[in-house]
């Protein structure tokens, strides 16, 4: 058997921004960025944290970061380093992040840090297999691999599974105009059993592409997975055009509430403005839409296309605090992209929707704190819609539609070097992401991406708390312990309760009020996960773990689990494939 996706093809093209976004997802178009799930982000917001203020040249809320502000950063810290010191590991992260975006260092992109045994023409730099470089153009490459051996029990059932990965990664840059970063991996994956029965479950492949096949004899996927982006500069250091096709996220937190890198990668543009203290992005994104969820008719139509855009400003008050507000719109359009939604005015579209905007808007504030020295407190705030007489009203009102996030950082905890903790709690209200059935048959306008929520993995109608501790006893040595607890509501009996973000909203709900944060019999999930990472070589890790956990539904005791598997694997270039995202 195989489950195979295509892509929708753009039947209409009504702006030149939006023929730059087909273009990103047709020929995965790529650039001079981080990945979101890279350690650059972490060790940015470590060091700041520890110095006390935040990062004048990067505004951590949108990611993925570029990596020419990483440079700057990582060369600002390094040079803090010779007046008041890091630690050891510190260093290394420090000269290891310079070395993967050395061409965006002064002077003259010469960054990266020489190898003291090159192998040859190879390896001339600590992390790049091949490197060229003379100032005016740079390019470098490296191979991907990876390979990861499971053993589950799931329920009393054993079963052994494994997970390859083979690509390449190219960077490339011209002057300090253009960048370019291009990863691509061929994954043959055997996912865990619960995430199976996501994939199942949602007729799609967790945070994989769109387009992939299916075993289901060895219960395997194979997909190819080109992400990355190309970078222009528009406006020297305040302007700059970033178009491609990866994951995206929106938040200081762990979860993404309404954008995150759950789903399927999207083909994205971005115009980037930096002025003061200010960064102002306009994200314009082309979504999967939802198509064939077993036991939701509404998605068996699908429409040639769907689109979201996303404004996020954010500010540095002052050295220790920022804050920021965002809006995001999903929709869809039989004539192609809705010109107004290039309108580069926040919350433009929002006061619109308010006349009467068929589209789904979301709008939200967010804002983080230095609190004291290695002290950071991080929250987000989401509305989808709201009623002030209802919501104080205390009733339940199914229409005040919200989500709030809060957490915080606590870095060299308890005085101990190099040991980081983080505590996270998040909810969103039911139907918040939800939208309804125009007539066509389908639900387009909803926060949805391949089937799969566009931003918390849960979606909405939860309650969540997350503990991280990392501890880096050595340079070399990274050691991880999570946990994770939530409780959300089932859908059941054929009603609509909120949770399922592919759902119409108008439709089979139970009442207007009386709508609990957790509606409906209560799914509660514990999860405890430890895992160790040796780094061998520069981006080459070995890696060990264990994740335990069960799910207890009160209405469905029968459908009660418990599972937990360990693992081991070696990886060049390539993050680690991480099950605890649910």
């Amino acid at each position: 058997m195989q489950r195979n996706s295509n892509n929708p093809v753009l039947k209409k093209i009504v702006l030149f921004p939006v023929l730059l976004l087909l273009i990103a997802d047709l020929t995965h178009a790529q650039s001079a960025y981080e990945d979101v799930d890279g350690a650059a982000y972490d060790l940015v917001n470590r060091l700041s944290t520890l110095s006390g203020e935040l990062p004048q040249a990067i505004h951590t809320t949108v990611q993925p970061l570029d990596k020419k502000s990483v440079a700057g950063f990582m060369e600002q810290a390094a040079q803090y380093n010779t007046r008041r010191g890091w630690t050891q590991t510190d260093n290394a992260n420090i000269g290891l992040a310079l070395s993967n975006a050395g061409e965006w260092a002064a002077p003259d992109g010469f960054g990266a840090i020489d190898s003291r045994r090159p192998a040859g023409p190879f390896y001339q730099k600590i992390t790049d297999l091949a490197y060229y470089n003379n100032r005016d153009f740079f390019i470098s490459a490296n191979p991907v691999l990876g390979f990861q051996g499971i053993y589950e029990n799931a329920d009393e059932a054993t079963d052994f599974k494994y997970n390859i990965a083979a690509g390449a990664k190219v960077r490339a840059k011209y002057k300090d105009y253009v960048g370019l970063d291009l990863n691509i991996r061929y994954i043959r994956e055997q996912p865990v059993s619960y995430y199976e029965a996501l994939n199942n479950s949602r007729n799609t492949l967790v945070g994989g592409p769109r387009n992939y096949n299916y075993n289901s004899e060895e219960q395997s996927y194979s997909y190819l997975l080109p992400t990355g982006n190309i970078s222009v500069s528009l406006l020297r250091d305040y302007i700059s055009l970033n178009l491609g096709y990866d994951y995206l996220k929106l938040g200081d937190g762990y979860r993404g509430l309404v954008l995150s890198d759950f789903a399927a990668p999207v083909a994205y543009a971005n115009i980037r403005t930096k002025v003061w203290k200010l960064q102002y992005d306009n994200i314009f994104m082309k979504l999967n839409p939802d198509t064939n969820i077993p036991g939701n008719a509404l998605t068996n139509v699908q429409p040639n296309y769907k689109f979201a855009t996303a404004h996020q400003l954010s500010v540095n008050l002052t050295k220790w605090l920022n804050v920021g507000a965002y809006e995001m719109v999903v929709f869809s359009r039989e004539n192609g992209f809705e010109m107004g939604y290039l309108n580069p005015i926040i919350f433009y579209r929002a006061i619109e929707r308010g006349l009467g905007s068929p589209d789904k808007v979301t709008i939200g504030i967010n804002a983080k704190a230095i609190a004291a020295k290695g002290l950071r407190f991080y929250g987000q705030f989401l509305l989808n819609e709201f009623t002030a007489k209802e919501f104080f009203a205390g009733n339940g009102y199914i229409h005040n539609k919200w989500g709030a996030q809060l957490g915080l950082n606590y870095y060299d905890a308890f005085n101990i070097s190099n040991l980081d903790l983080q505590l996270e709690g998040n909810v969103i209200r039911p139907y918040t992401f939800q939208h309804i059935d125009r007539g066509e048959g389908y639900v387009a306008a909803n926060f949805t991406n391949n089937n799969l929520p566009l931003g918390h993995p849960l979606a909405a109608g939860f309650r969540e708390a997350i503990f991280i501790a990392t501890y880096r006893p050595a340079k070399n040595i990274t050691l991880e312990a999570k946990a994770m607890f939530y409780q959300h509501g089932v859908d059941t009996g054929g009603l609509n309760l909120g949770n399922d973000p592919s759902k119409d909203y108008s439709k089979n709900y139970p009442a207007d009020h009386g709508i609990k944060m957790v509606n409906g019999p209560k799914l509660t999930r514990l999860l405890g996960s430890l895992h160790a990472s040796y780094q061998i070589a520069p981006n080459l890790f070995f890696d060990l773990g264990g994740v335990y956990g069960n799910f207890n539904y009160a209405a469905l005791p029968a459908n009660n689990s418990s599972h937990y598997h360990i693992y081991s694997g070696i990886r060049l270039n390539l993050a680690h494939r991480d099950y605890t995202k649910i």
